[in-house]
């Protein structure tokens, strides 16, 4: 019997920043999925091979956090009290860990899946996400959990951290990104950010209390299914996310290219900025020349979170 789970990729469409202070963030899964496959072994190694990364051998009793399979290993401490044979783990991805669809949290809540699947362990589906999000916490410091919440519940999701809460929507609507071309870590980031307002916290919490309502605005529109008012939403962060120094001209470049798109209601950033993609709110090739380097990449919002089987 092998065990396999598939949790989607994710974009921020509203409340970067904010929600790392309590506030609302709305995100959205994609239809690019991780798989994770588990095979029982009758001894205590435990095996990964990756499409994306290799391949990774460790004992049961000496599982350690180290890259590239920081979060599959993480995932694995999780459940090591009730482990007591080890297993081989396959793992394949349709979209590669460069790009900001978050990766680290649809391969976490995939392995997480496929172990619990494996050990009879049921949870509900907020508990995933409490776990999951600690698990990214753990390994890289900071982590909302909003694109953890995404790949556990699918559709668009409004998340907050400080408690957990998700509510699922099924109203879902095209997507157009862009990717630069290469990004910077969430951690280092939000360091950025910190340190441009290291002399001026007021204007940071402002700009977070901004954030935060432009969410909570975008939560309200999705439920009357006013998509065309959550693009101008969309456009109102993205000022934001400029006064917040991670928006580079390339960056700005390419909101505008997505901007000027046929049906396009609005884009801006997905994600921490300095780099990664941006989101446009509609369905358009880009006819305009790119800049070097940066590729239209197609995806579309899915109703389906993470998914298990036994086959």
């Amino acid at each position: 019997m092998q065990y396999r789970a598939s949790a989607p990729g994710s974009l921020m469409l509203l409340g970067e920043y904010g929600v790392l202070q309590g506030g609302q963030a709305i995100v959205c899964a994609v239809d690019k999925r991780i798989t994770v496959t588990l095979t029982p072994r009758v001894d205590e190694k435990i095996n990964i091979d990756s499409t994306l990364h290799g391949q990774y051998a460790t004992e049961l009793a000496a599982v350690n956090i180290e890259k590239p399979f920081q979060f599959v290993l993480g995932a694995i401490r999780q459940y090591q009290p009730w482990l007591r044979k080890g297993f081989d783990l396959h793992i394949a991805t349709e979209f590669s860990d460069k790009i900001g669809f978050g990766s680290s949290a649809a391969v976490t809540v995939a392995t997480m899946s496929a172990i619990m699947n494996w050990l009879n362990i049921r949870s509900a589906p907020l508990d995933i996400v409490r776990q999951g999000r600690n698990i990214i916490r753990q390994i890289q410091g900071v982590g909302s959990g909003a694109d953890i919440s995404a790949s556990v519940l699918g559709g668009v999701v409004a998340y907050r951290n400080q408690p957990v809460s998700a509510e699922k929507y099924t109203s879902l609507h095209p997507l157009t990104v862009l990717y630069a071309g290469y990004k910077t870590k969430t951690a280092d980031a939000i360091q950025h950010v910190q340190q441009q307002f290291a002399s001026h916290p007021h204007l940071l919490r402002s700009l977070h209390t901004s954030i935060n309502q432009c969410a909570m605005e975008g939560a309200q529109l999705i439920r009357k299914e006013d998509w065309q008012s959550f693009g101008k939403i969309m456009n109102v962060q993205q000022g934001m996310m400029e006064a917040l120094g991670v928006s580079t001209p390339l960056l700005q470049n390419m909101v505008t290219t997505l901007r000027e798109g046929n049906a396009m209601f609005g884009a801006k950033i997905s994600g921490s900025g300095l780099g990664d993609c941006v989101v446009g709110l509609g369905d358009t090739t880009v006819s305009s020349p790119l800049p070097q380097g940066v590729e239209q990449i197609p995806v579309a919002m899915t109703l389906q979170g993470v998914k298990c089987e036994k086959i």
